[in-house]
């Protein structure tokens, strides 16, 4: 649609002699509306008339000259001038190029790293404690992000921030110390979690055991061997856990830099900030007076603690500098929880005190909470249950539902297990990544996993179908044709069908501009939607080889969007259900 986008927005230049940009074309809201749509209301002031007269209008004009259109056709619609692609055009300029890709789609694909560098910080757990569930939001969204944004051409630099600095460090340090002798040959997170509430337990007894806790992460800082050695220890067990709750997600990362990456240029940036008097003491502690982006004063960012030791602003300051140098990046987003919002902010009135050159390129893109209506959920505080734990009560009401509809017939334990695995974790992605991101989001396992409506088991299920019936038709000696689809395809569900797929580059485009996956999610929810109309409309395998091998066509060009939507998305796609 985009090429189609491009000779709408010429015919309207042309039309209205003067510069008509693609962005300001939009998509109707009905498909029997049209394929594009021109809104009309910032030329009633300049042409002081009402938007519908100015449509019918510009209609008027653009069907006088129908050269302009390209094949195209125009009409006014209320206060828009409407245009739609016939049906040709369609299967030649979208269903084609669909086809055409191998098992690599190619359709809306912009050649790799042909626009600008982007980095994405997303995930950012903490080390020696669990994945909790609210850092599942900014991992899926800044996963999705990046593979989007990669598929769309752009040079994307992925970062995870690990928390693998301060005090809480010297914390564990002495709870190894204190309760050391209680872990076991093979300790993992949740032994780590024991030992450090076991120490604050202690500290309510004991004030001094806190400052030998601050006194450790000063040893820490200064490169003490032995509490080095525990703090990498620590570091070794969570990223075990960390990596295979990844591997599951299919998420990878260009690096894994955590806060401790940074410690060494803290010292020059400390120094410079002094020597630019930007950095100034008070009441034992160096602070910078900030302002926002639009210049209303903010809380002054503490950079250096009262007993010398850095805080996560300072070393957040150091990374952005860093990640400059390293990469001359055109932007960078943060994916991150919004209480860090005013964190942000102060960070960025920092560099902006530095006058950064790439300070205005740095954004926020902030996740919100969690809440559980599950009542074996809800009884639990939601920054306490871990992503483990929701997968777990998802796999198991996916398993029942499979039994309850008879799909686990036939099914070893093991497949059971490997599917409603598959089902489960697309169910979780899906519904985080189909709300708004920055709203919180309430957890209903009953609507989480249904297999109707808009949930990712629903458009994991359009994709076995789509499989299913390839299946059936090689079985049948059929097989998917170009050729017989352009001539054959005709039918209302069919080209409506094929409409519904050429947003795709579209909704990828608005997924990257919105940093939301939610444009892309409800483009797959229209695609699943408008192939179930299809499916019940028309007969894919009949007597007629020619037309059922064109509307093949039309399975396959679906089941490679939809692998492909999921795929970016995160979500797995079991091959039956």
């Amino acid at each position: 649609m985009e090429a189609f986008q491009k000779i709408a927005a010429q015919a309207l230049s042309a039309a209205l002699e003067r510069d008509v940009s693609v962005t300001e074309m939009e998509t109707p809201p009905d498909p029997t509306m049209g394929d594009l749509a021109f809104p009309c209301f910032k030329l009633s002031k300049e042409l002081r008339k009402a938007p519908p007269a100015i449509s019918q209008e510009v209609a008027a004009k653009l069907n006088e000259k129908p050269e302009l259109l390209g094949g195209l056709s125009a009409r006014a619609v209320g206060p828009y001038v409407n245009f739609t692609v016939p049906a040709n055009l369609l299967l030649d300029q979208v269903l084609s190029p669909i086809a055409n890709s191998g098992d690599e789609l190619q359709f809306g694909r912009v050649a790799k790293d042909s626009r600008e560098t982007w980095v994405v910080e997303y995930s950012s757990p903490n080390v020696a404690k669990p994945f909790m569930i609210y850092h599942f939001r900014p991992t899926g969204l800044g996963a999705c992000i990046e593979r989007v944004g990669r598929y769309r051409g752009y040079k994307m630099i992925s970062i995870n921030h690990l928390g693998d600095w301060g005090t809480q460090f010297g914390k564990l340090f002495v709870a190894h110390e204190l309760f050391g002798a209680d872990l076991p040959a093979d300790p993992q997170i949740d032994d780590l979690v024991k030992i450090y509430v076991k120490l604050h337990e202690a500290i309510e007894k004991d004030a001094t055991i806190e400052d030998r806790a601050r006194e450790a992460f000063k040893r820490l800082e200064q490169k003490d061997p032995v509490v080095t050695a525990n703090w990498k220890k620590c570091i070794d067990i969570s990223m075990k856990e960390f990596k295979k709750l990844y591997s599951r997600l299919d998420v990878n990362f260009d690096h894994i830099w955590g806060e401790s990456h940074y410690e060494g240029e803290l010292p020059t940036l400390i120094a410079n900030l002094k020597k630019q008097n930007i950095l100034i003491e008070s009441e034992g502690a160096w602070i910078v007076n900030v302002t926002d982006a639009k210049g209303q004063e903010l809380p002054p960012c503490i950079l250096v603690k009262k007993d010398g030791s850095s805080i996560y602003a300072t070393r957040d300051v150091a990374a952005a500098l860093y990640r400059f140098d390293q990469f001359k990046f055109d932007r960078m987003t943060y994916v991150v929880g919004g209480e860090q919002k005013l964190h942000f902010q102060q960070v960025f009135g920092v560099l902006r005190r530095l006058n950064a050159p790439f300070v205005d390129r740095c954004e926020h893109v902030p996740t919100g909470l969690y809440r559980f209506k599950d009542a074996k959920m809800s009884t639990r505080k939601g920054n306490f249950v871990t992503l483990n734990e929701v997968l777990s009560v998802a796999e198991d009401r996916v398993k029942t539902l499979m039994r309850e509809r008879g799909s686990d017939e036939g099914l070893s334990s093991e497949q059971l297990d490997e599917i409603s695995s598959k089902i489960a974790l697309g169910a979780v992605v899906f519904h985080d990544l189909h709300s708004d991101p920055a709203r919180d989001v309430e957890f209903d396992l009953e609507r989480v996993v249904d297999f109707e409506g808009e949930t990712g088991p629903y458009l994991q299920y359009a994709h076995t179908r789509c499989l299913s019936l390839m299946r059936k038709a090689e079985k049948e000696g059929l097989k998917p044709s170009l050729e017989n689809a352009k001539k054959r395809l005709t039918q209302d569900s069919e080209i409506a069908l094929v409409r519904v797929m050429g947003q795709f580059p579209k909704a990828l485009e608005r997924t990257l501009d919105t940093r939301k996956a939610v444009p892309l999610a409800h483009f797959l929810v229209e695609l699943a939607r408008s192939f179930g109309t299809f499916y019940r409309d028309c007969q894919v395998v009949s007597e007629d080889r020619e037309l059922s091998e064109a509307r093949l066509e039309l399975v396959d060009a679906t089941r490679k969007l939809l692998n492909e939507g999921l795929r970016l998305l995160g979500i797995p796609r079991p091959t039956q259900m």
